[in-house]
């Protein structure tokens, strides 16, 4: 299959401190990535990386074969978008004016959204299935809603690559698996690789085609979900003892091995 994106070798630091070292994957068409990792593992760092608001110190990032540091702002934000974990309110504006907003690397300087920019924003806000939310105010929507409106500015943007930081920060239980269950769909129907900063292995399990495990700035594992999602790799990454828990649709699923500690005992036993 072909590749999309390239990330060589690629190491960063902030000042004398090193945050990221020797990081190497490839990246194909429709298929979701996981970034696992602790905090301060140097996850966002990555991302930051990937779509060139940070330049690397070391190695590079190739972009259909081209190298990432040679595009322009413009050029980069029409193969990829970001969707950050933490966003402020805006001004009063409708949630289709938000996605719309993702039409700006199509824009020249001094023009206007038009009819054919609404289009495509509606098209996006159909395709997450949230078409009903286009007239309300953004500010006051929930949280989740938050989240499927960026995700929606992101694939109005491109569909190309899209990189989410922690997208299901903030989300209630039922709803994080319905934006990652949308996200894998935009995998499926436009080929859209995802590279997604995750905490929970389980969500990474069920919704990942692959893992990349990153730890102290390194990568500890990498490959396919099934291989690399072993108590061993997640041992390691997190510095605790896992327990497989059990296995559904050929996916194994893990707890931290402290979950089942009985708070009435001292030792746990």
């Amino acid at each position: 299959m072909a590749v999309i994106l390239k990330c060589n070798a690629l190491g960063f630091r902030y000042g004398k401190t090193q945050i990221l070292r020797d990081i190497s994957f490839d990246v194909e068409p429709g298929l979701f990535y996981a970034i696992l990792g602790k905090n301060g593992s140097g996850k966002t760092t990555l991302l930051h990386c990937l779509n060139g608001i940070l330049s690397p110190g070391q190695g590079g990032v190739e972009i259909e074969g081209r190298n990432i540091a040679a595009l322009s702002r413009k050029e980069i934000a029409r193969h990829i978008s970001l969707v950050p974990q933490e966003h402020m309110d805006v001004f009063p504006f409708k949630v289709l004016d938000v996605v719309v907003m993702g039409r700006a690397p199509f824009l020249g300087m001094t023009a206007t959204p038009g009819e054919e920019d609404y289009r495509l924003a509606m098209d996006a806000l159909k395709m997450l299935g949230c078409e009903k939310l286009a007239d309300c105010n953004f500010n006051r929507i929930s949280g989740g809603e938050r989240q499927i409106t960026l995700l929606a500015t992101a694939l109005v943007q491109t569909s190309k690559i899209m990189l989410l930081d922690e997208p299901t920060n903030h989300l209630d239980f039922n709803n994080q698996y319905r934006l990652l269950s949308r996200i894998k769909g935009l995998c499926r129907t436009r080929k859209t690789s995802v590279i997604a900063t995750m905490h929970d292995p389980n969500m990474a399990m069920l919704f990942a085609d692959r893992v990349i495990m990153v730890k102290n700035g390194g990568i500890v594992a990498k490959g396919s979900a099934k291989e690399t999602m072993t108590t061993s790799n997640i041992d390691t990454l997190y510095g605790i003892k896992t327990v497989e828990i059990g296995r559904f649709d050929n996916k194994q699923f893990f707890l931290p091995e402290s979950a089942f500690f009985d708070p009435d005992t001292e030792d746990g036993a």
